[in-house]
């Protein structure tokens, strides 16, 4: 026990005495801020991606939205027809009743349609941002040292901040000078052991020697 307390107290010394020795250099360290949301729009990189998703998505994203579109119409109408025969505790005439049905499946098809394609964009999205921070972080890193920060952080979700530690704009510099593309979609990995033969699959009998 006393051997213990010997080693916390001279732990607790020296602590003390370094923040004695160099009290400026324990506080001056500052905490840098970089924007994310300005450099995943403004970096070349978001760029590229942004022009490959239009670019596979665009027609697409016109088609469905015209499709939801349609269907909301076409399910408006429907109501709108419908409403001036309605009458309480009596069923709709059959006709009505079927072009209603017709159109709130055409609606929710269409809606199953937007919610997809938004899956699928919500993805990319993340992907293209991933590849982006994966690069920005090291660069983060180095600014930090040269800068003799302590901390970078988001600048989303800060109340309040001195502009003389936001880093973005040297931050994106440096990145668009080593980053200017990124994909879309992760690349397809090869078939783990294309040679081998499926579990299960009858070896070739060997030819017998004579």
């Amino acid at each position: 026990m006393k051997t213990k307390f010997n080693k916390a107290m001279i732990a607790a010394a020296l602590a003390a005495s370094a923040m004695m020795v160099a009290p400026q250099a324990a506080f001056a360290q500052a905490t840098l801020i970089v924007d994310i949301d300005q450099i995943a729009r403004e970096s070349v990189a978001a760029k590229s991606g942004q022009a490959q998703i239009e670019a596979k998505y665009g027609a697409r994203i016109k088609t469905v939205r015209t499709n939801f579109d349609t269907a909301l119409k076409g399910w408006n109408d429907q109501v709108a027809a419908a409403k001036p025969i309605i009458k309480p505790n009596t069923p709709l005439p059959p006709a009505t009743e079927k072009a209603l049905g017709d159109a709130r499946q055409s609606l929710q098809e269409a809606q199953a349609q937007v919610e997809e394609l938004q899956r699928e964009l919500n993805a990319v999205t993340q992907y293209v941002q991933q590849q982006i921070v994966e690069k920005l972080i090291p660069i983060a890193e180095r600014i930090r040292k040269d800068r003799k920060g302590d901390t970078v952080v988001p600048r989303n979700g800060l109340l309040a901040f001195d502009s003389a530690n936001d880093i973005t704009a040297l931050a994106l510099q440096q990145l668009n000078a080593t980053m200017t593309a990124v994909l879309i979609a992760p690349p397809e990995q090869p078939a783990a052991n294309a040679g081998t033969p499926p579990a299960g699959t009858p070896a070739k009998p060997q030819p017998q020697s004579r």
